[in-house]
């Protein structure tokens, strides 16, 4: 009988041992199930963002026709119906644009898949926050970077100012210029230099919005260093969907 209860006090004490193991056991898959989990969502939100060079999503952009007070996508962008001349210009648009994400980012002004019909020629240039960009002309490879910026501060607004112009020596008349302009916010650097912005926003590209910096005319696929894919995959994303402008005669 008593060899009988030391038998059974033992199993128990087995049995016991197990169910502490088996606890144990079931605590520990449970903190390295919340470990990987926390570690993969880390992962996921950080690969959510861009890379220094590389650009954030649209819904980092935000637009305004009315001089900040609603904004919107780039579909409240209002579009001119002017004529350029030869040796001349129009202003094509006017808005402002803010970067809404946390990530630092400069904004590019740039022609995208553009053309012009009937042989005719044009050129265009951009304003954007303090930077003022020289004439560009519409020839070559499509993709030039007219203008940047410099870094811009989080919700701060930048005036963005889009202008097609004709050359004085072209004699075509009537024919079709197609900009196909698009804006990107390339992530920066967190030290990288603060754009100043427009020293007279309600008065975008008045001659004395002091000195600015122009980026000239850069190839877009230069800049971007051996970006793959073809070119309408690499610009759908940012065009904004500007309307043709209709060339007028002398």
């Amino acid at each position: 009988m008593l060899n009988f209860c030391a038998k059974w006090v033992k199993i128990r004490r087995m049995d016991l041992n197990l169910s502490k193991r088996s606890i144990a056991l079931r605590v520990s898959a449970v903190v390295f199930a919340g470990a990987a989990l926390s570690t993969l969502s880390g992962f996921g939100a950080g690969s959510a963002h861009a890379a220094p060079g590389g650009n954030l999503p649209n819904d980092c952009r935000q637009f305004s026709q009315d001089g900040g007070t609603t904004w919107g996508s780039q579909n409240v962008v209002t579009w001119s119906a002017d004529r350029p001349v030869p040796g001349g210009e129009v202003t094509h648009a006017r808005f402002l644009v803010k970067n809404v994400c946390e990530e630092p980012a400069k904004l590019q002004v740039f022609l995208g898949n553009w053309s012009i019909s009937g042989n005719g020629s044009a050129n265009v240039r951009a304003n954007a926050g303090a930077a003022k960009s020289v004439v560009v002309p519409m020839n070559g490879t499509p993709g030039k970077l007219v203008v940047e910026t410099g870094r811009l501060t989080q919700n701060t607004p930048v005036a963005v100012e889009l202008f097609i112009g004709i050359p004085a020596s072209e004699t075509r008349q009537g024919f079709t210029i197609t900009p196909d302009w698009g804006i990107a916010l390339e992530e920066v650097s967190g030290d990288a230099p603060v754009d100043p912005g427009d020293p007279d926003p309600g008065n975008p590209g008045n001659p004395g919005d002091g000195d600015g910096s122009s980026a000239g005319s850069l190839d877009l696929f230069g800049s971007l260093g051996g970006a793959t894919g073809s070119l309408d995959s690499l610009l759908a994303a940012q065009t904004l969907q500007a309307p043709a402008v209709q060339a007028a005669g002398r």
